[in-house]
């Protein structure tokens, strides 16, 4: 069994630090062996981790080294170690793992009767759990529409092997779901999905096709929402919480095409969303990668991916178009990638537009806009790509009545930007929308930045470097403003400890790249650090993959304004000017929005705690007051 096992895992690097190995990713685990960590678990890979009072190396904090293994026993699991085998119809377990481990004859050294028995029933409880979970999600992976005369032959899904690797032949879904032309059959074969999927054990609670369009009135001004986290049950109900199918409801409007412009894109996943929804799924896709890649694409999608000019450039903007038969459209613009992890179990934020009516024929293309100048700052990000299948967009966009848009539109591309189009871009597009329009209170030299972000870029030896002259200066402006030093500083981002209690670990998953090289180079930056808590909102251990940055009042009960955007804490992402030249150097493609309080509730400051009934506060979303690192807290890298 065991030679079975090793010839189903990839033969590993061994771990350079060896016993002194520290690191709690899953990235790292799966591309590094550590034995002496491995042998500790090997047999109890589906209970709880119970450590022996002789490791058999050194080890200063035993609570450490348990958080480590938690990791690595997930990374075991999915790689198949110690997995669990159906055999004519009965359940049978390595023998190595019961007899070494939970043999009921009494050795030296090994646990009681008792403990043993309630060992056992954890760990059958653990392999029934894992069983359930694996038959959910080969239903899901299998799930195909049964056959109806009334449905078109071309509405379907599709199983296709993944060409991701070379190494394995792991079967993924690749759902194409080409829709159906009438609404009514739209509807028939989406109850019939949910049935299927039902009676396969796959439990959805989705939201009624129609219902949205009221919470999303509910949302203004802001339309700001979060992300539904799946193992999160107190945010299913919550007023600011959208899935991604509310985002297609029908009560918005009937989709005729969508446009979807983003980093990372699971083409099935997204189809089955657009099924969900009863929504035709149209599409026109730019993107980085296709986490599903396939041999064909239906006709009525269309995928392109964006080039960029460096390796370490990437085209990470989250935005969607969608147009609907009336003639309108609706842009939304969030954190989240466009697959399913990204809206598991993460904290995201979704910024939603309100109904854009068509222009009259009558009028002008240069009508419509919006007191923030979101349109004409849309269509010349749209331009920037110099793709033919965006003219299109572009033209419905310019057609479009953005007078009711109430936050700027702030985009980053990648190039050397300078004269016309210095500050149309990044930190640059930050600084002049803060200079032209925020006023600040009169005490803002005692109001404090905080950011928010999963990823951290290389920033230099001190804080003094391009986060104090570049990010921050620039995020200081405002219009009249005569305040000459930066605001204090303070930085949201999980912690080792915050990943290993989040869902993403127990998931074996992350979104936190962060390098551990880069952290080293960079330490000054623990000064500045604050561990991720969001307990109001439910969300504590949903890692947030979100990016958000706020200038708050010395209280915590006010802001100033508010940016939500794809762009993380990086020269690439943000920019960097070159001063005597005038000109900036960017390396991504990023967007957001920027949230203005004159702008969108006519009052000079945002609230952030409810003073009375009728106040429309601005959610933030992690926890105020903010937690600092413990001494023994460190960032989560790898």
């Amino acid at each position: 069994m065991a030679d079975q096992q090793s010839t189903l895992v990839k033969e590993k690097t061994v771990c350079p630090f060896k016993e002194k190995c520290y690191r709690k990713n899953p990235i790292h685990f799966s591309e590094m062996s550590h034995s002496h960590l491995e042998r500790l678990i090997e047999d109890q890979l589906y209970s709880d981790i119970i450590l022996p009072s002789q490791l058999g190396f050194e080890c200063p904090d035993r609570s450490a080294l348990l958080e480590q293994l938690k990791v690595l026993q997930i990374v075991m699991r999915k790689e198949g170690r110690g997995k669990v085998h159906k055999i004519a119809g009965e359940t049978s377990v390595d023998k190595a793992t019961v007899s070494s481990k939970y043999s009921t004859s009494p050795k030296k050294g090994m646990e009681s009767e008792d403990m043993q028995t309630k060992i056992e029933k954890n760990r059958q409880s653990a392999i029934e759990k894992r069983k359930s979970k694996q038959q959910e999600n080969e239903s899901n992976k299998k799930l195909k529409v049964e056959s109806d005369p009334s449905l078109p032959t071309t509405s379907k899904f599709s199983q296709a092997e993944s060409r991701e690797s070379k190494d394995k032949s792991d079967n993924l879904v690749i759902d194409s779901f080409v829709a159906a032309d009438k609404r009514e059959v739209r509807f028939k074969l989406r109850d019939r999905t949910l049935a299927r999927m039902a009676s396969s054990g796959i439990k959805l609670k989705l939201a009624e096709p129609g219902d949205f369009a009221i919470k999303f009135a509910l949302s203004a001004p802001y339309h700001y929402f979060f992300n539904k986290v799946e193992d999160s049950k107190v945010t299913h109900d919550q007023q600011f919480t959208v899935s991604f199918p509310e985002l297609l409801d029908i009560g918005l409007g009937e989709i005729v095409k969508s446009l979807h412009i983003n980093f990372m894109v699971e083409i099935g996943w997204l189809c089955l969303q657009y099924l969900l929804a009863a929504q035709p799924a149209n599409m026109t896709i730019f993107y980085h990668e296709i986490v599903d890649p396939q041999s064909h694409l239906p006709a009525n999608i269309k995928a392109f991916k964006v080039p960029v000019p460096t390796a370490y450039s990437s085209h990470h903007t989250k935005i969607s178009v969608l147009k609907y038969v009336d003639g309108g459209i609706r842009v939304i613009v969030s954190t989240a990638n466009i697959y399913s992890d990204d809206w598991k179990n993460r904290t995201q934020g979704v910024w939603v537009s309100p109904h854009l009516p068509k222009l009259p024929d009558e009028a002008s293309s240069e009508e419509g806009e919006s007191p923030t100048k979101f349109k004409k700052s849309f269509q010349k990000y749209l331009a920037s790509y110099k793709h033919t299948d965006l003219n299109e967009w572009i033209s419905i966009i310019k057609r479009a009545d953005f007078s009711s848009v109430n936050v700027f539109f702030v985009a980053s591309v990648p190039g050397s930007h300078k004269d016309d189009n210095f500050n149309s871009w990044g930190l640059q597009r930050i600084s002049s929308i803060f200079s032209d329009h925020l006023i600040l209170p009169p005490d803002a030299s005692d109001w404090g930045m905080i950011a928010q972000a999963s990823s951290i870029g290389s920033l230099g030896s001190s804080i003094d470097g391009w986060l104090s002259t570049d990010l921050i200066s620039s995020m200081a402006k405002g219009k009249s403003s005569r305040i000459n030093r930066n605001p204090s500083f303070q930085f949201v981002y999980p912690s080792s400890r915050n990943y290993a209690s989040s869902f993403d670990c127990a998931d074996g998953s992350c979104c936190l790249p962060y390098s551990e090289t880069v952290h080293l180079k960079q330490q000054w930056l623990n000064r500045y650090l604050y561990v991720w808590k969001s307990d109001e909102i439910g969300r504590t251990r949903a890692i947030p993959h979100s990016k958000t940055y706020v200038r708050i009042s010395p209280d915590q009960s006010k802001a100033a304004w508010f940016i939500l955007t794809s762009a993380n804490l990086s020269k690439a992402a943000w920019g960097s000017a070159a001063k005597k030249t005038r000109s900036q150097y960017i390396m991504n493609y990023e967007a957001g929005v920027v949230f203005l309080p004159q702008f969108v509730i006519n009052e000079s400051t945002f609230p952030l705690k409810q003073t009375s009934e009728n106040c429309s506060i601005l959610r933030l979303p992690y926890d105020l007051p903010l937690q600092k690192y413990k001494d023994s807290d460190e960032p989560f890298a790898h």
